[in-house]
């Protein structure tokens, strides 16, 4: 199973899956990196559930992400599961499948050609929802990417068996309108789920 295997205690899990999307850099539109257990027969799998009461893990991050970030994920991760035809479970005893997810962010800063480089203007600050704060203005400009990774587990054995990663630049422009930035980012994981030889 190799990486799978190495994943299966779920305090790890987190620490590696965040430390795999930072390898592998931004994208200024969400793409998913997958790894899944090919041993595992995902048509069996129907009716999901939540890993815990608050699925939601925050690894490594620049800002505090908000406080809605969580029951908005979760919101945007039941819809895309649902609209794939699985069923959230009506008793966690019932799932075939768990779902957890977890959050960082990083910031990162590229010069402002508009900007006069000595100049001492201050930056501008910005802090609607989602993955935190975002700094503009003045010789440089930074921004926010935000860092997704969905975790599946098979229900019977608590074991990793599936996860999808994505890493995003996060604008102005998104901000004003992050349920739909985290509705893409979801739909763009999970439409990797099941792995395509299983379907």
């Amino acid at each position: 199973m190799g990486v799978m295997q190495l994943m299966s205690n779920k305090f790890t899990v987190a620490a590696v899956a965040i430390g795999l999307v930072l390898v592998h850099g931004c994208a200024t539109s969400p793409a998913a990196k997958i790894d899944f257990d090919p041993a595992i027969e995902f048509s069996s799998y129907h009716v999901f559930t939540w890993f815990s009461e608050n699925p939601m893990k925050v690894g490594e991050t620049a800002n505090p992400p908000s406080v809605s970030l969580q029951n908005d994920l979760m919101a945007a991760i039941q819809s895309s599961l649902e609209a794939s035809s699985y069923k959230l479970a009506d008793s966690p005893e019932l799932a075939d499948f768990l779902v957890s997810f977890t959050v960082g962010s990083r910031e990162s800063t590229i010069a402002n050609s508009n900007s006069d480089a000595d100049s001492q203007t201050p930056p501008k600050v910005s802090g609607r929802g989602g993955w935190g704060t975002a700094y503009h203005g003045g010789a440089n400009e930074s921004y926010t990417q935000g860092i997704l990774v969905i975790n599946i587990f098979d229900a019977a054995e608590h074991r990793l068996v599936w996860h999808g990663a994505s890493t995003t630049k996060i604008t102005e422009q998104d901000r004003d309108n992050m349920p739909q930035v985290i509705n893409a980012i979801v739909d763009t994981i999970l439409s990797e789920f099941p792995p395509h030889s299983d379907r």
